[in-house]
């Protein structure tokens, strides 16, 4: 009988879960809850929402690990299962109401440092608030292979599969979101 194929660790762990192993789901949910709430903070920039969001994705994770091929990566399929979440969210705020995008407020700041400069800390909140804004601005075709990138890490090969496009159009994509958050916060060089 040979042994099953797996990408990685994580790959065996979700295989172990999907045969009961509560133990084994445990370890997926610790070691992905941080970057999935992140990834969810990102592209709505509400702490509840994200935190709901996150709880859904494992929720949806365990409920379809029959679904997950193990020869392929676990993160790649779990950040599918969080964009399609955010996708259907957001289409169904947007339904609900318009969104204020001056009602976001990132939590993303930081307490200024023992000895630093106060006047510093706030212009530097100042412009991350801005930053965060002018990515919620973004339309999620661009907003999410932004945040994959510069917010999660993900190399691009990885943000093609779990966009399902071709690695060229995540670089393009990729691309004209940088070139829009410069735009929005007025940061282009004059020719």
């Amino acid at each position: 009988m040979t042994q099953p194929h797996y990408f990685d660790e994580d790959s065996e762990l979700a295989v172990r879960a999907h045969g009961g192993d509560r133990d084994a789901f445990g370890e997926l949910i610790e070691k992905y809850q941080g970057p999935i709430y992140g990834y969810a903070l990102h592209f709505f920039g509400d702490p509840t929402a994200a935190e709901d969001l996150a709880q859904d994705v494992f929720l949806r994770a365990h409920r379809f690990l029959h679904t997950y091929d193990s020869g392929r990566r676990f993160a790649t399929w779990l950040y599918t299962i969080a964009r399609n979440l955010c996708i259907d969210r957001h289409r169904e705020t947007v339904r609900k109401r318009q969104v204020d995008m001056d009602a976001v407020h990132p939590r993303h700041l930081t307490a200024p440092a023992s000895g630093s400069d106060p006047l510093l800390h706030l212009q530097e909140n100042e412009e991350r608030s801005r930053l965060a804004r002018a990515i919620c601005e973004l339309s999620e075709k661009y907003r999410t292979p932004l945040v994959l990138c510069y917010l999660e890490g993900l190399p691009y090969q990885e943000i093609s599969e779990i966009l399902g496009i071709s690695l060229n159009n995540t670089k393009i994509r990729i691309f004209r979101a940088k070139k829009m958050i410069l735009q929005r916060l007025d940061l282009t060089e004059e020719p």
